[in-house]
């Protein structure tokens, strides 16, 4: 019987926090897609939810849910943002209500767009 590689499970190792269903799908089509990525980076303030360590400036994705749309959780989101921003990251904060696999294709191609804007190749 031939060893099962599981390359598609390796997705689950990195997100060791516990990730929302959405971070689970657009991590698994994120490594899919072969695309490189970290995920539950913790940097200075905060934990990204997908870090890209690009050679300009590191891309952080932060994937948030309803939780992070009440306004104290949006201010306390903008400070800690702002002072990433400020170190030299590069911040794409996505926003969703629920999931659908719609609204993850959506997500991932804002992801996948924003590497492609700053000059990541993809395979």
């Amino acid at each position: 019987m031939p060893k099962m590689s599981g390359q598609r499970s390796d997705w689950r190792e990195r997100l060791n926090a516990n990730p929302s269903r959405m971070e689970q799908e657009l991590a698994i089509k994120l490594q899919d897609n072969r695309i490189l990525y970290q995920t539950q980076v913790e940097i200075h303030v905060t934990t990204a939810d997908f870090y890209f360590p690009l050679e300009s400036r590191p891309l952080i994705v932060f994937v948030d849910g309803r939780v992070h749309l009440g306004k104290s959780q949006m201010a306390k989101d903008e400070e800690l943002r702002s002072l990433l921003r400020k170190k030299g990251y590069r911040i794409l904060e996505l926003y969703y209500d629920n999931y659908s696999d719609k609204t993850r294709d959506k997500l991932y191609e804002e992801i996948r767009s924003n590497l492609i804007n700053v000059g990541v190749e993809q395979h």
